[in-house]
């Protein structure tokens, strides 16, 4: 696939929404704020709610800044392969991930992989979830819970070629494995996100 071009992560601290990546201005630089951004940075709605229930209601006690990644299926593209886990973190903020019922399993595939990450936030979370961890992360503390219903490396992979609009026996070769391998890793997606019609939706999306 085409390497990927992100888009500027800014600040939403202030009023001036300096640039974090790929560029940090010299404002931000010598910002002694906790910097707090929303990436991608195309939902107003989200952004206000992050604002509102999450950052001004929370004490950070580690004095350090966040990412808050918009990862629905909107984005899907993005999450499909490491690199915009690289471009994050590049920051040096701590990154937590919004995601939709069915982008959570890759979510939850993500933060094992990537200490930076610190928490799930799901939105089919109660507000008492939220607030917990909020306050987890707030305090420097990552969210070890686990989870069974997370997706695998060839699950992954799988999904990421499909996106690719690559047929079952393009995937079996660029894999390696059989065809009939190929259906069963596709099931198991299915049965992980959300059914054969979700999987559909975000695919297609």
């Amino acid at each position: 696939m085409p390497s990927q071009k992100y888009e500027k992560v800014c600040c939403m601290s202030c009023h001036y929404h300096c640039e974090l990546r790929p560029q940090p201005t010299i404002k931000m630089i010598n910002c002694i704020e906790n910097q707090y951004c929303l990436w991608p940075d195309k939902n107003t709605y989200l952004k206000t709610g992050i604002k509102l229930a999450l950052v001004n209601t929370h004490y950070n006690f580690v004095h350090a800044g966040f990412i808050f990644v918009d990862f629905s299926r909107y984005n899907v593209r993005l999450f499909t392969n490491s690199k915009w886990i690289e471009y994050l973190t590049q920051s040096g903020l701590r990154l937590i991930l919004i995601s939709d019922r069915s982008m959570q399993p890759l979510a939850l595939y993500w933060k094992k992989r990537c200490q930076e990450i610190f928490s799930v936030i799901s939105t089919s979370d109660t507000k008492a979830e939220i607030e917990k961890k909020i306050n987890v992360s707030f305090l420097g503390h990552r969210d070890e819970r686990s989870h069974r219903k997370r997706l695998n490396d060839k699950e992954v992979r799988v999904l990421d070629l499909m996106l690719a609009e690559k047929s079952v026996k393009e995937i079996a070769k660029t894999l390696s494995e059989t065809e009939r391998k190929v259906y069963a890793i596709r099931l198991s997606l299915q049965n992980k996100m959300g059914g054969r019609g979700r999987l559909n939706t975000i695919i297609s999306g």
